[in-house]
């Protein structure tokens, strides 16, 4: 039996003994998930037509989509779509145009013509046939700018050429067409992966991004127009979640997504996070807008997608700055009347001569980044400049990307005597803090919760970092959250990762029956890692958890979900489920180090350790970088008893992850344990240095300069000890020994 035939089986037999436990009850009645939202009747019953039946209605609107980015979204390759013109060899591969068809050879042997054009400008990537039903973008791409603007040649995407079997590769799954880019690229997609042959027969209801996918499927409409009306935007809600979908960095958890449905019931969204994003919101990675746009005084204030964008055109409504000062100026629009009272077009407000490119608004208030080499796009946050943030924090500012002989301090001088005040406080210093595990952070972060001022993205964003934190601020910023919107709900979980069991459990079970999929799977996902401390917890996450583990079978071409399930199988009691699942993520990428990282800690519980090495081994040769995999291997190495070879792996995470303060810590245990106490007491006290509270640590110091009889400095530890411990008897009792071995010296 192949290993995913062997998962899929395991998933119906914990299927069925998730039913059991119900049937067997419980000491607590388990909530009920509660069901999606309904869909409108409209919606369900009505098929796709394509845009071409809406024309003749909508002549105008249709005439400003054709020809848009979203009407060439994706085309039938054909002489007429296909923009390369140049024939050649580029990296490895051969391009070949003739009577303008496209060949493209990856090797000698291997001559693909593409299926469908991707995209247009500034970049045009070509849809071959892969193996087993999937379609791949291929990487290297065409670079259709004008030849003085530096296009017109072929342009590799990746930072390198793969080899076969890489995620990266071509036909790896890093270029899948099918579950990378189709949900947005298209309309109406149905994946159809199987899992049991590992191969694809996705389909489309629409080739290009075409009418129905914002107004949705319009055969209802098309028979009666005046009894069928089909969504229309403008309410902020409704058209912000239609564009979200595919304008933000999200996770699909589902497919079908209908416009008019709830976004968080198809799409899990990432946040404000380290890696993504600067720690003062600006855009880091490529983040498709919205969570930028969330975290603007714009979207707080009610302005919506298409206040600024034709929704058919998706071109600005206004040239240039009008976009801007069609609301910012003295006599705005009524319902933007807080924008205006002055003259924003004034050198007095931008302090660059008119008409300059200083001059533009985007230019300070948008700056853009490149992504994919050559594509620029603006930071839809449109934030003040702060280059005194650049100079505490290091994020970037739009001044000095102009002005690239100046400093960020000239920066910031011009802009505060400019101004006549300093800048008020900024969430960034805060979330530095506590992306840092600074101690402390955590009564601001709250704070930020709680303040209905701040953006929705902040405040979720803010929420999410309480996590690192197990105080009474993060159970009232719980609560809180709790009770508002989608995006605050769906970081409450988040927010519990430090929490023990029991709170974690009274805070987060009422979001298990949240009306939306990315809610409960959150919650779920928070509560997994509580299961080993209560065999009750099981019974009561049983039924949300089968609903969570259905709505993964649409994913099971992702190793992260097949070692998301792992993760719930072994903390439902089944290793075997666990081990299939991981098993299964490895067949889909052998370089896939969570997997086996995973599976080498499977192997430890299940008494099988020593395999374990051979896992940890390889994950080592693909990326001894990476601080997880130097610490995971020297957890082995240690468990082996081979103590010496593993402080060099300790080492190695702890200056990799500065971070993150238990590879540290067990580095310096484990310097103790194998004879160098001064290295270890010197680890400690740098540990200290940042986390001058952290118990772990000072009980460390304590016990460690105790063995070696430096009572009196054990001694102050321990005073800082109890200053966080007041109420622990045991740390008394030990404090009045300490200070007889002190006397005594």
């Amino acid at each position: 039996m192949r290993p995913v035939t062997q998962l899929l089986q395991t998933r119906r037999t914990l299927r069925t003994a998730l039913i059991a436990m119900l049937i067997a009850g419980c000491s607590e009645a388990p909530e009920q998930t509660s069901a999606p939202p309904p869909v409108p009747a409209a919606s369900v019953a009505a098929d796709y037509v394509g845009s071409e039946a809406c024309r003749d209605c909508h002549a105008a609107e249709h005439a400003a989509w054709l020809n848009s980015h979203h009407d060439l979204a994706l085309q039938p390759a054909t002489p007429d779509t296909i923009l390369a013109t140049g024939s050649g060899n580029h990296e490895g591969t051969r391009f070949e145009i003739e009577g303008g068809r496209l060949t493209i050879s990856p090797d000698p042997d291997t001559r693909l013509t593409p299926r469908f054009t991707f995209g247009i400008a500034p970049l045009q990537q070509y849809v071959v046939d892969g193996d087993n039903g999937a379609w791949q973008t291929y990487p290297i791409a065409w670079d259709s700018r004008p030849g003085s603007e530096g296009g017109q040649r072929w342009f590799n995407l990746h930072d390198d050429v793969y080899p076969a079997g890489d995620p990266m590769h071509w036909q790896g799954r890093a270029n899948r067409w099918n579950s990378q880019c189709a949900d947005c690229h298209s309309t109406g997609v149905t994946k159809n992966y199987d899992p049991a042959e590992r191969s694809y027969e996705t389909t489309l209801e629409v080739e290009d991004v075409g009418c129905e996918a914002c107004h949705g499927p319009g055969s209802l409409h098309l028979a009666d127009p005046a009894a069928q009306p089909l969504l229309r935007t403008g309410a902020q809600p409704e058209e912000i979640d239609t564009c979200a979908g595919c304008h933000s960095r999200r996770s699909q958890i589902a497919e079908g997504f209908r416009p008019g449905l709830p976004y968080y019931d198809f799409y899990s969204p990432r946040l404000l996070e380290p890696g993504l994003y600067h720690v003062d919101g600006q855009i880091l990675e490529e983040v498709y807008v919205w969570g930028s746009f969330l975290s603007s005084r714009m979207h707080r204030s009610g302005v919506t997608c298409t206040d600024c964008h034709d929704p058919h055109s998706a071109r600005l409504e206004r040239p240039g700055d009008d976009t801007c000062t069609f609301c910012h100026q003295v006599r705005p629009p009524a319902e933007f009347a807080a924008a205006g009272g002055r003259d924003f077009a004034s050198p007095d407000h931008h302090f660059h001569p008119p008409d300059s490119e200083g001059a533009r608004c985007v230019a300070c208030h948008m700056p853009s980044r490149t992504y994919m080499g050559v594509d620029d796009r603006r930071d839809h946050s449109f934030r003040i400049p702060r280059p005194d943030l650049s100079l505490t924090l290091g994020v970037p500012e739009p001044c000095t990307g102009c002005h690239t002989d100046k400093t960020h301090a000239w920066a910031a001088t011009v802009l505060e005597e400019h101004s006549g005040r300093q800048r008020p406080d900024h969430f960034a210093a805060t979330f530095a803090a506590a992306d840092g595990a600074e101690p402390g952070a955590d009564a601001a972060l709250a704070a930020m919760v709680s303040d209905t001022t701040n953006p929705i993205m902040v405040r979720a964003s803010a929420l999410a970092r309480l996590g690192a934190y197990d105080r009474g601020y993060t159970l009232d910023a719980i609560r809180l959250a709790r009770r508002d919107e989608p995006l605050l709900r769906y970081a409450a979980p988040l927010a519990a990762a430090s929490l023990s069991p029991d709170r974690s459990w009274r805070l987060l079970t009422p979001l298990l029956t949240d009306e939306l999929r990315a809610v409960r799977h959150a919650a779920v996902m928070a509560l997994l890692p509580t299961l080993g401390a209560d065999p009750a917890y099981r019974d009561r996450l049983a039924p949300h958890l089968e609903a969570w583990i259905a709505d993964q079978s649409f994913n099971l071409d992702y190793p992260e979900t097949l070692t998301n399930l792992a993760g719930a199988y072994l903390a439902m009691g089944d290793p075997q489920a666990a081990e299939a699942a991981l098993n299964e993520s490895l067949a889909l990428q052998a370089s896939w180090i969570p997997g086996l990282l995973s599976l080498a800690d499977l192997y430890r519980v299940t008494g099988r350790d020593p395999e374990g090495g051979r896992l940890l081994e390889q994950a080592l040769a693909l990326s001894e970088a990476q601080p997880e995999v130097a610490y995971a291997f020297a957890l082995w190495l240690i468990r082996q008893g081979r103590r010496e070879e593993a402080l060099e792996k300790l080492a190695l995470a702890a200056s990799g992850a500065p971070d993150q303060r238990r590879y540290a810590y067990t580095w310096a245990v484990a310097l103790n344990d194998s004879g160098d106490p001064a290295q270890a007491i010197s680890v400690l006290e740098s540990l200290l240095e940042r986390w001058p509270d952290d118990a772990d640590l000072l009980f460390a110091a304590v016990t460690m300069l105790r063995d070696q009889g430096r009572f009196s400095e054990a001694l102050v530890y321990l005073d800082r000890l109890l200053r966080v411990r007041p109420d622990d008897e045991q740390l008394m009792r030990f404090r009045q020994a300490l200070q007889q071995a002190v006397n005594a010296a």
